[in-house]
């Protein structure tokens, strides 16, 4: 999974900023904006859904950094011992997200004894 910081103050998002540097106009700031759609088909951040899975794996990644992959697959194993499937399937769907060849090693590994 890849991470990409972009700034949005930058001068290649300013609409108009050749002509502000040559003191022209004054500059405008291009707004950011979420283009996930919603039910009614408008874009924008007020009531749109997201899936909860995903919500999750970004909270799990807001904990452990670049290590979540293998902190999942930690809890997987854990679930996987104490008999929780629902736990453990909802585990490696996590890892899948950040790595998806870990994630397919960790559902073939052999059951507890």
């Amino acid at each position: 999974m890849s991470v990409r910081f972009a700034s949005a103050n930058h001068p290649a998002r300013r609409l108009g900023w050749h002509a502000a540097g040559r003191g022209l106009i004054a500059p405008v700031l291009a707004r950011a904006a979420n283009d996930n759609r919603r039910d009614g088909g408008d874009a924008g951040p007020a009531g749109a859904a997201f899936d909860p899975l995903l919500v999750e794996a970004l909270k799990h990644f807001a904990i452990h950094g670049l290590a979540a992959a293998e902190a999942a697959v930690d809890l997987a194993a854990e679930a996987r011992a104490r008999g929780d499937a629902n736990a453990k399937d909802r585990w490696l769907a996590i890892t899948q997200m950040f790595d998806r060849r870990l994630a397919a090693r960790a559902g073939r590994a052999p059951e507890p004894a």
